[in-house]
């Protein structure tokens, strides 16, 4: 009779344990609903935002149309600046930044998406200041800008920590600024990116992009490994596989260029 009881009490304690995995599992599948993102404000045509306030860009509606096919929502943050947006990431208090480069430093911090495009970086410089560039050792011995707290990649970051001489800028367009006022010799920017600023500062005959690029860059999605949906993000690149297979990537990237003037 007493063994039969203990039978029937670990049993009873077995079924207890499941189902409160099995709720516990259910709870927390159920508290997963949005990611929290933020990103720059003018990374065209990747990131930026509009007259109004609101964010979008390649990475944006790329990111929150794979985050629908998987039944999640994307939720944005109110306009910062770079360092703090990657501050707000390293903290929790974002859940992804929209847009980043892939650099193996941060891929130890954080996870990445698949890419949701290819950033072409170009050299800007006064046009009365143009100089031959082939390779980035054409750099050496001049005065560059790059974006206060960005990365450009592993190779181009320890070429450039090694042998050039930076100031870096927190913002992209004061770039533009800096070199009609003679600041500084070039500054490095996304092509797009860096065209656009010349525009809307009335200066694309006066600050122009020397014609080779220095590299090519994906452009990704870098996500906090803590937050609430991190074991969604699987899901969140097979959708991004899938969009790039149906056109639906190319479709947003190809609405993103026109929006914008080059």
């Amino acid at each position: 009779m007493l063994i039969r009881i203990c039978v029937i009490f670990l049993a009873l304690v077995g079924f207890s344990i499941v189902n409160f995995t099995t709720s516990s599992q259910a709870n927390a599948s159920d508290s997963c609903t949005s990611f929290s993102g933020n990103g720059i404000n003018n990374w065209y045509p990747f990131v930026y935002r509009k007259d109004t306030g609101e964010l979008t860009g390649i990475v944006v509606d790329g990111t929150r149309e794979a985050l629908k096919r998987i039944g999640l929502k994307l939720t944005i943050d109110h306009d910062k600046p770079w360092k703090r947006i990657l501050y707000d990431l390293e903290q929790g208090n974002v859940d992804m930044v929209l847009g980043a480069y892939w650099n193996s430093e941060r891929a130890e911090k954080y996870l990445y998406s698949e890419p949701l495009g290819t950033d072409e970086l170009r050299v800007f410089v006064k046009k009365e200041n143009q100089f031959s560039f082939s390779t980035p050792q054409d750099l050496i011995g001049r005065s560059g800008m790059r974006l206060l707290g960005g990365s450009l990649g592993d190779d181009f970051d320890t070429f450039a920590k090694n042998y050039l001489d930076f100031i870096e800028v927190p913002k992209s367009d004061s770039m533009v600024v800096m070199l009609q006022n003679n600041r500084a010799d070039y500054g490095i920017l996304g092509y797009i990116e860096g065209l656009q600023h010349t525009y809307a500062l009335d200066l694309e005959e006066t600050i122009v992009p020397l014609a080779m690029p220095v590299l090519s860059n994906s452009m990704h999605v870098m996500i906090n490994k803590d937050a609430k949906c991190a074991d969604r993000v699987d899901g969140m690149n097979r959708a991004i596989r899938e969009m790039k297979d149906d056109g639906t990537l190319q479709k947003i990237i190809d609405d993103h260029l026109r929006l914008i003037k080059q």
